[in-house]
């Protein structure tokens, strides 16, 4: 029997309909399980520091990334494991931990009890899990964040399309906005720049391949060998930043774009040469802006429950056939 909280955010953009509390007591009966609904931030941090001293092993957090982030943040270099219930929009995290919203499959990913140890990236002292960076897709998700919470019409949408909401989000703003572009002067002992004073629509720091549920940043990145990916736009001009973004869109990963430039480290330091503080997104959520921002990496920080564990891994198995491996 284990000891588990359970985390549920009632503001995750697709609600709470597939974890409510009866249904995660149902098939969690075996466990020690307790349902918290912490309504602010404050008190979802209170009640995360007090889990270890009470002795939970497990942590579900259901949400979306935002979330994952919230709750990650207190679970850093801690023994308590983390599962995602994922209930949000992109749920990128989840995805690429091999997780859905199907509570049965859930459980037996659970009571097969596969965890991985992966990489926690800081900016400015902030932990993020997945993706994130500065530029056009730091307005994308500060615009669906902004119009999530200022508009039921946009929200209902957002439950309905999921994470194509980004998608028509960046569309918008590449068809009505400024292309603009940030002077930046960027430090990295693995960086191929010659010259790091650099003009950018967008540079990305990944700690997974995908952004956004189907955006293929950073081909073949993983979030647990001690590095993350760095992507650079350096596109002068609307027309081939859409492109090159287009075919990220599509799966196909423009590896012979010679303004897109990428690499791997595991430190970084952006620093704002025009002037404007850097807004810098990740998981999903928008970081306090600033002049500078130092980015580094731990080195597998957090256990997270995982379908891509080795021992369920295998050509012959697929999501759907879980059921059979108990």
């Amino acid at each position: 029997m284990a000891k588990i909280s359970v985390y549920l955010n009632s503001h995750s953009s697709k609600g709470l309909t597939s974890f409510n509390e009866e249904e995660l007591k149902k098939f969690f009966f075996r466990h020690d399980l307790e349902v918290k609904r912490p309504q602010s931030l404050e008190e979802l941090n209170l009640s995360l520091e007090k889990e270890s001293e009470e002795g939970t092993e497990y942590i579900f957090a259901a949400g979306g990334d935002g979330t994952m982030n919230a709750v990650s943040q207190k679970l850093l270099d801690k023994k308590i494991k983390l599962m995602i219930l994922p209930a949000g929009t992109a749920n990128d995290f989840a995805h690429e931990l091999g997780l859905s919203n199907n509570l049965k499959k859930i459980t037996q990913i659970f009571n097969a009890q596969t965890t991985k140890k992966i990489d926690a990236i800081h900016v400015n002292g902030r932990a993020m899990m997945t993706n994130g960076g500065i530029g056009m897709a730091c307005e994308v998700a500060a615009t669906v964040d902004r119009m999530r919470k200022s508009s039921p019409l946009f929200k209902k949408m957002m439950k309905t399309i999921g994470k194509e909401t980004y998608s028509l989000v960046y569309a918008q703003q590449m068809l009505m906005k400024a292309y603009n572009k940030r002077r930046v002067y960027l430090q990295s002992k693995d960086s191929p720049l010659l010259d790091p004073r650099i003009e950018t629509p967008m540079i990305l720091v990944n700690n997974q391949e995908f952004i956004g549920g189907k955006f293929q940043v950073a081909p073949k990145t993983i979030n647990d060998d001690g590095k993350f990916n760095v992507t650079i736009f350096l596109h002068q001009n609307r027309l081939d930043f859409l492109k090159c973004t287009l075919m990220m869109m599509q799966g196909k990963y423009p590896h012979h774009d010679q303004n897109l430039i990428s690499f791997e480290t595991d430190e970084l330091n952006l620093m704002s040469l025009d002037q404007v503080p850097l807004r810098f997104f990740g998981d999903g959520e928008i970081f306090p802006e600033a002049n500078e921002l130092n980015i580094g990496l731990k080195h597998k920080a957090l256990e997270v429950c995982t379908y891509k564990g080795e021992s369920l891994l295998c050509s012959g198995h697929s999501l759907d056939k879980i059921e059979m491996i108990q």
